[in-house]
């Protein structure tokens, strides 16, 4: 879970803490923004943990098939999969698929990073296919939004605190008129030019956006092919972008009423 708060150096994340028992660090907690709270630090939730309230059948069977996969590979590897104790079986399993797992969100965060460098010093990567992916997220910006480097209009990895509402967040590129946001996918076999955008990406723009631009602001997901450099800009309807914002406050209610409220709630 993701939190932020405000400093007098401008808002900060609260990703990660201190690891007591193991040393080291470990993911930021509900009951580590509590024990915050009480000593005064307000940590605010991130736009995509508190839309994680929503149900998310797609993911959730995805993660189901990563299983289910790992079981089949190990199967036709031959690898002994009889044991007495199932849950012991279940842990291996899982450890198995979790390794695959990780290296999906360790790409999108690599892109992201590459592209942020891209942006700020405007200079290509040296990489062959950072670079055209580069490349072509600036023709689409270039294209759909005058993205112009000049005046500087956009920032990266824009972090905000809506201290009003209670949420927070970082936004991957951002102006006065426009809120962007970049996702990636890994296999150009699963990259579906003008079939990726869904509701749930309205909602968190929406948040974005009402937290960081002017009204009447635009927004958009740029989609990523990390394979061959695809790329695939969409923009979200103002009716859409409305409606998202709707359903981010309903979720945000829901989260705060049943996790953690900043304010002095449950």
């Amino acid at each position: 879970m993701h939190f932020y708060t405000k400093t007098e150096e401008g808002v900060q994340p609260r990703h990660f803490v201190e690891n007591k028992s193991k040393g080291g660090l470990r993911p930021s907690r509900v009951t580590d923004a509590r024990k915050a709270a009480k000593e005064g630090e307000v940590w605010l939730p991130s736009v995509t943990g508190i839309l994680n309230v929503l149900d998310k059948p797609a993911l959730v069977n995805w993660k189901i098939d990563q299983n289910l996969e790992t079981v089949h590979h190990l199967i036709n590897a031959n690898e002994e999969l009889r044991s007495d104790d199932f849950e012991g079986f279940k842990k291996a399993i899982k450890a198995k698929t979790q390794e695959k797992m990780d290296s999906a969100p360790k790409a999108g965060t690599d892109i992201h990073n590459v592209l942020e460098s891209f942006i700020r010093d405007k200079q290509l990567p040296v990489a062959a296919m950072p670079q055209i992916i580069c490349e072509n997220v600036l023709d689409a910006l270039n294209k759909n939004c005058e993205f112009n480097w000049t005046n500087n209009e956009f920032k990266c990895e824009e972090y905000f605190a809506n201290q009003d509402l209670g949420f927070a967040g970082c936004a991957d590129l951002v102006s006065d008129n426009w809120v962007i946001d970049y996702k990636s996918k890994q296999e150009a076999a699963k990259f579906k030019p003008g079939k990726m955008a869904y509701m749930d990406h309205s909602r968190q723009l929406a948040a974005y956006g009402n937290a960081l631009c002017k009204k009447g602001f635009r927004a958009a997901n740029i989609f990523i092919c990390l394979e061959n450099g695809e790329i695939d800009f969409h923009e979200h309807s103002q009716e859409d972008l409305e409606h998202g914002f709707e359903d981010f406050k309903d979720c945000l209610r829901i989260y705060h009423r049943n996790s953690y409220d900043p304010f002095g709630g449950k």
